[in-house]
């Protein structure tokens, strides 16, 4: 089977996209683009010039940020209903 080459700029954008709806869940973080603009203005910039070295690097590192992000907003999200049934 072969495998399909992505660009880097699709990964990301997807990378960005599955974050914010996987995160949406949780009232503490309001997630959205411009969020760190007053505090750190260069932070989105950075974050995707990164994340798209590490991904034409590594193709594979576009999933396994994903999977990592989806990870740590679950967990945070269980450990919230955890905490409110208590």
């Amino acid at each position: 089977m072969a495998a399909v080459a992505a660009k880097p700029h699709v990964l990301v954008a997807c990378a960005l996209l599955l974050l914010a709806v996987g995160c949406q869940a949780s009232p503490f973080w309001p997630l959205e683009i411009g969020y760190y603009h007053d505090k750190c203005p260069q932070a989105e910039a950075v974050v995707k010039g990164v994340m798209e070295k590490a991904i034409s690097q590594n193709p594979g590192n576009g999933a396994a940020m994903i999977r990592m992000l989806f990870h740590d907003c679950f967990v945070e999200v269980r450990a919230l209903q955890e905490t409110n049934l208590q």
